[in-house]
């Protein structure tokens, strides 16, 4: 039964094998495509029809133009109305969850969700990353075992609409269809569960006693816990001691290059694939098509029309360069606007991206529009800081775990630094010999950091306090933003998440 269950979705699987050729051939066509059935599908919304979605259906060139880029809170006038009860305000589908987002210390975000903007966003971004996984190893069997669920949380349900509302993760597990669900565990309620501590543990439990696993998914932090705990229960030295056939991990939401050691010691196969995919709640974006690339294909065909703002300019509030795919180059940092079927309309997505071709688009994440650190006209990106993390590593024998940076100002007896707090897997033997090699690789990773340590001019050698195992975990509980939608933050530009941890250690 199970070789015909994956007879059959391979077959399924090869219409998306088909959509990503485009992606190589014709990807401005995908592109096109995408931003007309926006306009046609949402013309006759309140939104639409003050945007004259009509007339942009026959000249969409000028949709740059005549729709203004609008951030969450601009569009929280229309969200409002729809979570009010008000229908066809930003997309012509009835909402039929309400998902929610937040930042580590940010204010709940609410975004209507109904099951097509599911189907054609987020799963079908989930189909063209499985045809990704099938190009790579053709006789992989998705369904041969078991897969594991490890997501958000449904929390409730919303009190005006009546709906379910919660992670994005969570609404898309429970929309799985039932036919479905007996090749995943836990089960929908258990994956979806609130309690997270608990979750963990009641899964880890479940999945300890499972036979095998193909495909496992999820935001590292949060699987490697898991993981630990099942080795604990089943015994063995890696997860291929307890399940031989495990083949996938399909990770996203922090940069995986600090976890790779770690979940290479897990998974120790050399056919074992780490596929990156790039999704949020507002959407499924990219996806390591290339097993042998640290870098994501642009997905151009999942209800998303992108345009792209360079970071300098963004950082100005000049919105007039924005360009579509057509525009970019490579070696230029952008920040991604996206427009969905859903219902989001040149909406800055607050990642900062790369491309690192255009033939096809592939890219790569550099970081957050709020995680940088410019103190001292350093501009640092996350990407540079964890890039010289990983060299630190590499060359100390180390392995970190979490990590935050923030800076220490300039005063009258001292110039600025760095302040790293770092939580170690693997602690270096020598400390001062990890401190100096940071210092160096950031020296080399950031011109504008390089001149300002040059004989301490602005910026002295950081300063680096070791966190001992389990803080993070344990602050990010305290702050209530346990499960795969919340991370540490990386770099910050202020000192506020700093002083806190600070304080929890003192």
């Amino acid at each position: 039964m199970l070789n015909v269950v994956n007879t059959l979705f391979r077959t399924y699987i090869g219409r998306y094998g088909r959509e990503l050729q485009m992606h190589y051939d014709d990807p401005w066509e995908l592109q096109r495509e995408v931003l007309q059935h926006i306009l046609q599908a949402n013309r006759s919304t309140a939104f639409g029809r003050e945007h004259d979605f009509y007339d942009l259906i026959k000249e969409p060139e000028c949709f740059a133009e005549r729709v203004p880029i609008r951030s969450y809170e601009e569009h929280l006038p229309y969200l409002q109305r729809i979570l009010g009860g008000e229908k066809r305000v930003l997309s012509r589908e009835e909402a039929e969850y309400i998902s929610t987002t937040s930042g580590t210390t940010g204010a709940i975000k609410y975004l209507p969700v109904s099951h097509n903007a599911i189907r054609d966003i987020h799963l079908k971004g989930s189909w063209m990353s499985l045809a990704c996984v099938y190009n790579k190893d053709p006789e992989v069997k998705v369904f041969g075992n078991k897969n594991l669920l490890i997501g958000g949380c449904l929390k409730g349900i919303h009190p005006v609409l009546g709906l379910p509302q919660g992670d994005i993760s969570a609404v898309i597990i429970n929309s799985i269809p039932r036919i479905m669900r007996s090749f995943y565990i836990p089960d929908i309620e258990l994956a979806t569960a609130v309690n997270y501590e608990e979750k963990i543990e009641k899964i880890a439990q479940l999945a300890a006693k499972e036979p095998g696993i193909t495909v496992l998914g999820g935001v590292p932090t949060w699987n490697l816990p898991l993981y630990r705990r099942i080795l604990e229960l089943h015994g063995g030295d890696n997860m291929l001691d307890v399940w031989p056939e495990a083949r996938v991990f399909k990770h996203g939401g922090v940069n995986f290059a600090p976890y790779r050691a770690q979940f290479e010691r897990l998974f120790p196969s050399e056919n074992f694939i780490f596929q990156e995919i790039y999704n949020a709640t507002e959407g499924f974006f990219a996806v390591q098509d290339k097993d042998d690339l640290r870098t994501m294909l642009l997905l151009l065909n999942a209800g998303v029309y992108y345009e792209f703002v360079r970071w300098q300019d963004y950082q100005q509030q000049d919105f007039g360069e924005a360009v579509s795919i057509k525009g970019v180059s490579t070696e230029e940092t952008y920040v991604m606007l996206i427009t969905t079927v859903a219902g989001l309309y040149r909406y800055p997505m607050g990642d900062l991206i790369e491309f690192t071709e255009i033939d096809p688009y592939r890219i790569k994440i550099l970081g957050r529009t709020q995680e940088f650190i410019n103190a001292f006209g350093e501009d640092l990106l996350r990407s540079e800081a964890e890039g010289a993390l990983m060299a630190a590593c590499e060359q100390a024998g180390a392995i970190v775990r979490e990590f935050t940076v923030a800076p220490v100002y300039i005063d009258l007896k001292d110039s600025g630094r760095h302040h790293w707090v770092i939580e170690f897997e693997l602690v270096p033997e020598n400390l001062d010999f990890f401190e100096r090699i940071l210092d160096e690789e950031l020296i080399k990773a950031n011109y504008g950091y390089a001149a300002k340590r040059s004989n301490n001019f602005a910026i002295s050698r950081q300063k680096i306090t070791v966190a001992p195992a389990g803080f993070f975990r344990s602050w990010m509980k305290d702050k209530g933003k346990m499960g795969g939608q919340h991370k540490v933050p990386r770099l910050a530009n202020h000192r506020r998440y700093l002083e806190d941890i600070l304080e929890r250690l003192r």
